[in-house]
């Protein structure tokens, strides 16, 4: 799938990390062949809940994109915006992706 920022192929491995008490989620992606780092792609979202069977997340459709080099692409700002949320839910998204550019930045992204 090409995306015009990254191509996804079929068993490209995804790596998710979920956290109960952050707006985002991060997905490290590895190419299939030969298992490079491709990127993050981090998802803005309600914290996730997790239990014993499945994780839960209610995604806010901001994400953004960092390449192995920290090189950032927000996306999908247009939808976050058409989104009905409450000034404090808006206010969680926007600093959870000052948080995730920041992230990106200096490095501290999950491998």
């Amino acid at each position: 799938m090409e995306l015009g920022y990254a191509v996804f192929r079929r068993g490209d491995r995804f790596v998710e990390t979920f956290y109960s008490d952050r707006w985002y989620n991060i997905f490290a992606v590895y190419g299939r062949e030969d298992d490079v780092l491709k990127g993050w792609y981090c998802n803005v979202c309600r914290p996730a809940e997790i239990g014993e069977a499945a994780v839960r997340c209610d995604d806010l459709a901001l994400d953004v994109w960092v390449t192995p080099a920290g090189e950032t692409l927000v996306l999908d700002e247009d939808e976050f915006a058409a989104l009905t949320l409450t000034p404090e839910e808006r206010h969680h998204a926007r600093h959870a992706l000052d948080q995730l550019l920041r992230d990106a930045k200096s490095g501290r992204l999950p491998q």
